[in-house]
């Protein structure tokens, strides 16, 4: 099997090729995040690609044929809808890091007109072979209330995420960010 070195030390190789028997007994190669099974990892990649609004970054996690039950499908082109029409949706909404019964999942926050933050939506994922293979925005209060989440209080978050000063042009004193869903 013969390769073409790309960058940081990748090949493309030609599926064509004749196959060398020394090839069959090396292992494959893993994602780079930490092990082929790695949700842990894999979500904080999607959580910093979702609020840094990078699709290319988030389709690099993500299964050709990644399930996207909410919208009754699958596939990459389906997951790349979903996303844009979430920001689109919700432009100010951001992800935190979160468990759900020790599992890795993500929660979705909006700020309202005082910035308070909210939870929104919970955020669930799954992962085979080092990449994501469901994405996944469940109708469960209960879930979303239970998971323990990172607050959105970062300075990352700060910056933009006063909406009066959006509209008027003159800063605003800040509320606290973080209150209770009624």
């Amino acid at each position: 099997m013969t390769g073409v070195p790309t960058e940081e030390g990748l090949n493309v190789v030609d599926v064509d090729d004749e196959v060398d028997s020394d090839d069959r007994d090396r292992p494959a190669t893993e994602w780079s995040g930490g092990g082929p099974d790695d949700l842990e990892s894999l979500r904080d990649e999607f959580v910093e690609g979702f609020n840094a609004r990078d699709l290319d970054a988030l389709l690099a996690l993500a299964h050709p044929e990644i399930d996207c039950p909410d919208r009754a499908g699958d596939g990459a082109a389906l997951f790349a809808d979903e996303l844009q029409s979430i920001w689109e949706r919700s432009p100010g909404a951001i992800l935190t890091r979160a468990f759900l019964d020790e599992t890795p999942c993500a929660v979705a926050w909006l700020p309202d007109e005082d910035g308070c933050w909210s939870r929104a939506a919970m955020v669930c994922l799954d992962a085979e072979d080092g990449v994501l293979t469901l994405f996944e925005l469940p109708d469960d209060a209960d879930a979303l209330d239970r998971a323990e989440a990172e607050d959105p209080t970062g300075e990352d978050v700060e910056e933009g995420s006063d909406w009066a000063e959006w509209d008027s042009g003159a800063e605003t004193v800040a509320k606290p960010r973080h209150r209770d869903r009624p």
